[in-house]
């Protein structure tokens, strides 16, 4: 028990020297401890979040045929989240990548992008701090797999919590736009995917061939995650249960002629016809020393592009300007190949 109480007592004290940009009041929060963490409190943001920090992260994103930007980009692969251990409480570095694809205005994938890294440190400190409790007056002994739960229900609580305050915002204000969400979590050679919507992430993975006596090296696709789409039986069924229909115009399904999506964040008034925010999320993945590159990208780089496509051109970017990043050369390549959507990518070399 005395043993708790000091770890109790370490988490008040790393709790208060959370920096101020959080700009949460992490006090009031943890005084009520009835409800879920939506319940909880009202997360009030401040300007200076912590989203958009790129060190050591290539992304690029580009206007292309549209009249307004409405993809917005979010990596930080040098996050500090508290981990409960053997030896107490203490810290750990994730990688965190995401890409918001809007549609019908900016409003949703720009709230998304500003609140994803704030709500997030703060569900991964909560569900810490729940596991304290369990742990009370037992001794704690290092667990990964714990660990690796936890901020998988921080980034699904994220989300949730996300799309609950648009949704309100949107109702107040007659706000039509929505948001994809496709979030990567890197941790220690691990990678976890959670999307909504149809942007995509793909790894490319190194591949040897042998040919004529000859040896050559290239990058294989490895598509991470699967589009919501109306056409899918499940989500057309989800769909149809709720009311809605499925229509299909230019060759692509679309939710009551209004949503070629099934899944977002916000299009609050398509929910009651089945459009969910829940993100399909994939089990914690280990990363093989011939998976290379780690790419997240909204879907107008699909207009014109393969997953294969982007890989290839990351293993001979040749034909791309010098001074250009992957990132760029991805975006520039799709629109000259003839997108006409926002291009956003985020590359991560592994």
């Amino acid at each position: 028990m005395e043993g708790f109480k000091i770890s109790v007592l370490w988490l008040t004290i790393f709790v208060i020297l959370i920096p101020s940009s959080y700009g949460v009041s992490m006090l009031r929060m943890m005084e009520n401890d009835e409800g879920g963490l939506s319940e909880r409190a009202e997360w009030d943001l401040s300007t200076e979040s912590l989203q958009n920090k790129t060190v050591n992260c290539q992304f690029a994103t580009f206007l292309g045929h549209r009249e307004y930007q409405e993809d917005r980009i979010v990596c930080d692969l040098d996050m500090k989240i508290p981990h409960l251990g053997k030896n107490g409480l203490g810290e750990g570095t994730v990688g965190v990548m995401a890409v918001f694809d809007g549609h019908i205005g900016e409003e949703a994938s720009e709230m998304a992008s500003k609140l994803l890294l704030d709500y997030f440190y703060m569900h991964a400190l909560f569900n810490t701090s729940e596991l304290m409790e369990q742990y009370e007056g037992v001794p704690v002994t290092e667990d990964e797999i714990t660990h690796l739960e936890i901020l998988k229900e921080a980034l699904l609580r994220t989300i949730r919590d996300i799309d609950f305050k648009f949704s309100q915002e949107a109702f107040e204000k007659r706000i039509f736009s929505g948001s994809t969400a496709t979030v990567a979590i890197l941790v220690d050679g691990k990678i976890l995917i959670a999307n909504v919507g149809d942007s995509k992430a793909l790894l490319c993975t190194k591949k040897i061939q042998s040919g004529q006596g000859n040896l050559t090296a290239s990058l294989s696709a490895t598509e991470l995650t699967e589009d919501h789409s109306p056409g899918r039986d499940d989500e057309r069924a989800r769909i149809e249960a709720a009311g809605g229909i499925v229509v299909t115009l230019w060759g692509k399904p679309w939710v009551n002629a209004e949503l070629p999506m099934s899944r977002a964040i916000g299009d609050v008034y398509q929910k009651r016809f089945g459009v969910i925010a829940e993100p399909e999320v994939t089990g914690w993945q280990t990363l093989d020393a011939k998976d290379r590159f780690l790419v997240v990208s909204s879907d107008g780089i699909f207009e014109s592009m393969t997953p294969q496509d982007v890989c290839d051109l990351v293993h001979d970017s040749s034909s791309c300007s010098p001074s250009s990043s992957l990132a760029e050369c991805i975006v520039n390549t799709a629109f000259e190949k003839g997108s006409v959507d926002n291009l956003s990518v985020i590359v991560v070399p592994l």
